[in-house]
Order: structure tokens, then sequence, then C-alpha cells
């Protein structure tokens, strides 16, 4: 049996006494509601053993069993290499119809854990699976300028520390390390700024547009993290601009709401500065913006009176419609002071896992919804990032590893 198999192969990298942990949690109950397996049956070292009572017990739910008491015992990084190889077991398997209503959401789907942590690599993608798509699919995808992996800069502008120190945000330099990784490990060149002004911003954009090295590659990524907000037409927060409607807005590090409130960034001023006229160089060529900053000041949740019962009262204030924003138009975005920005955090963990097999829109929709299920927002604290202004007229895959 191929689940046998792979929670096998990957118990192979614990070494005995993590193999006695591993036990220990099957012999405790991996979860709370989890019916925990006999100490009788599980005095063995031998993981074959282990596993085939594993299955047994759980049956379909072994491998989601095992993968949880990895995680249990911090083994992050193999919990996630289970789940992998299990998802590829599944895909491969003749799907049974049935009523899937009240079914687990799918491994894949689940929710940043509490201990999250960076992972130690990104997964590479394989030459098989490229080499089909370009030949099969050669005229919808944006292609590759080299036989090797992606190639092109990337520009990371994280602001963390502020002139007044009530606005700095704490938790963001992971943000930064954690992007400044990604990137790197996705084949580009990271050029990298921190705490700039709105002006220092502009000019850092500017500054990237121009760079000989775009007319090489074959596509950018553009990353700004800071706080911000958000002008419309139902009224400002900030009133200091009340002839622009519907902008986004980053601040710089002076900002201050009324001695220096114009010291901010307009993200679609981003477009402006890489569209066809400014920046020929990258012409058919995918340009990704990643802006993790609030959008206003709602908490992202709304009540809903009357509503369909077992179901969550508060919910997103918007959802289900069809640039990546980390959040709605006029919402807060949220941030761990410790480890950074839950957007950040999941882009990583998504690209890391997923970029050698799905499209940058796939990715980003996969990160819609894990975030949409997060439990970290209940009631009215809700965060769901937002795909927008996109006008991708082919596939982009990134490629890792190649």
């Amino acid at each position: 049996m191929d689940t046998k198999r792979v929670i096998t192969e990957v118990l192979e990298d614990l070494v005995d006494k993590e193999l006695k942990q591993f036990i220990w949690q099957l012999c405790n109950g991996v979860t709370p509601d989890t019916e925990p397996i006999s100490r009788a049956k599980l005095q063995t070292s031998d993981r074959e053993v282990v596993v085939d009572c594993v299955v047994t017990q759980y049956s379909d739910n072994a491998g989601k069993i095992a993968v949880q008491a990895l995680r249990n015992m911090k083994q992050n990084e193999l919990a996630k290499r289970l789940e992998l190889k299990l998802q590829e077991v599944s895909s491969v398997q003749q799907p049974v119809q049935e009523d899937t209503r009240n079914a687990p959401e799918p491994m894949e789907l689940q929710p940043i854990q509490a201990d999250w942590h960076r992972p130690h690599s990104i997964t590479a993608c394989s030459q098989q699976f490229k080499h089909t798509l370009l030949t099969q699919e050669r005229n919808d995808i944006y292609l590759p300028t080299s036989r090797s992996q992606r190639k092109g800069s990337a520009l990371l502008i994280t602001n963390i520390e502020f002139d007044n120190p009530e606005y700095n945000r704490y938790g963001a330099d992971k943000d930064e390390e954690n992007m400044e990784w990604l990137l790197t490990a996705l084949g580009y060149s990271v050029e990298k700024h921190r705490n700039l002004s709105g002006n220092e911003i502009n000019r850092a954009v500017v500054n990237f547009s121009k760079r000989s090295e775009h007319r090489a590659s074959d596509s950018t990524f553009v990353v700004i993290m800071s706080h911000g907000d958000r002008i419309d037409n139902r009224g400002a927060t900030f009133c200091h601009f009340t002839k622009d409607v519907n902008r986004d807005f980053i601040l710089g590090v002076h900002y201050h709401p009324f001695q220096n409130p114009k010291d901010v960034y307009f993200v679609d001023d981003t477009f402006t500065h890489l569209n066809s006229e400014n920046c020929p160089a990258l012409i058919d060529k995918p340009k990704i913006i990643l802006i993790q900053a609030c959008r206003g000041k709602h908490e992202g949740g709304v009540y809903v009176h009357d509503s369909v019962p077992e179901s969550d009262s508060w919910v997103h204030r918007e959802k289900d419609f069809a640039c990546f924003m980390s959040t709605l138009p006029g919402v807060v975005a949220y941030r761990s002071e410790v480890d950074g920005s839950y957007f950040i955090s999941y882009i990583v963990d998504e690209f890391s896992t997923s970029a050698h097999k799905h499209d940058i829109m796939k990715l980003f929709s996969k990160v819609v919804s894990r975030m949409a299920n997060d439990p970290h927002f209940t009631q009215k604290w809700k965060l769901l990032p937002c795909i927008e202004r996109t006008t991708l007229v082919k596939t982009f895959y990134l490629f890792p590893g190649l």
C-alpha cells in the first residue's frame, strides 16, 4: 500500500530517540479526539510495525495522524514532506464520488500551524514537468529566457522603524528575511531597501525600473511592506488627499498624521513606473507586485443577521469574487510582533511547497483559501488577501530549482 510506504520512508529519517517520541504520541493520542493505540502493540523499534499499527488503527486517516504526530514533535520539515508525498499518492488514485460537504479540509489547504517555521529549502520542479509544459502549452506560458531557472531581479522594500516609535513594525524583520530567502530561492537577484520615506520608495522603484538587467530577464518581483491606508470616495481615513479617490498608499518612515501627513507612496505608481512606456525592458514579461500593508481601519468582518444555521455569524466583508495585496480595500492587515505578517508567511509556505507544480495565480488562490480559514481570525477580525489589477495574458510558472 502506497500510504504505508511513504509514511515508512519519512520515518526512516527519525533517529531512535525521535521514533520513541513518535510512538509516545500514538500511545497518548495525537489529538484530543484521536483514539490512542495500545502501548502493547507499539513495544517495538521496527518502523514498518509502527506504520502497520497506524494504518490498521486509523485507516484512511493514517497519513493525517502521522503528519500531526510529527508536528507535535516539532518535526515540521518531515511533516511537510509527508504531506506532499501523501498528496502525490492521492493524485494517482482513482477518485471516488461521495458527499463531501462535511469532509475535512484538504491538508494542502489547511491554515499554517502555530509553530510554523520557514522551510529549509524550496521544492524543486521536475525536468519532466517543465518539459511537458513547454512542449504541450508553449504558446500559453511565459517562457524562461534561459534553459536554467527563472532569471530576473527583484525589489524588496521593508519599513520597520519609524520616526514615531508607535508606528514601529515589530516582527517585520522576519518578513524581510523570509521574502529575501524565497526570492533568492526562486532564482531572483534581490535589491533590498529598509526604512524609506515615501519619496525614497518612489525613487527606489523608479531606479529599479531603469536597471539594465531587465533586458535579459524573463520576469520581476516588487515587494513593498509597511503601514498603509486607502483613500476612497466614501471618505478617507486621512483627509489630506481629498482630490484623490480610491487609492492605496504606503506610509514612509517620516509619516505623522499632523506634522508630516504627505510622507506616503501611492501603490498605483508602481504600475506606472513598470509599464511599457516607462520600463520597455519588461514588455511581455510578468511583473509580480506583492504589498503587505493595511488598506483601511475596518477589522474585516461583518455580522450577518439570521445567518445560516451552524455558520459563523461574523463573515468576511467580501469573499468569493473572482498585484496580490495582503488584505481587502478598507481592511486592516495583521502582523505578529514575533513571527511577522501572516500574509508573508503564507506566501513563503505556499510558494516553497507548491511552486514546483502550480502557476502563480493558482498559488495566490491557494494562499487566499488557506487564510480564509485561519483560526487566528474570528468574529469581526478577519483577514483575506486580495488579487487585483491582474492582466497576465499567459500562465506564469516559476519552475523553482531548474
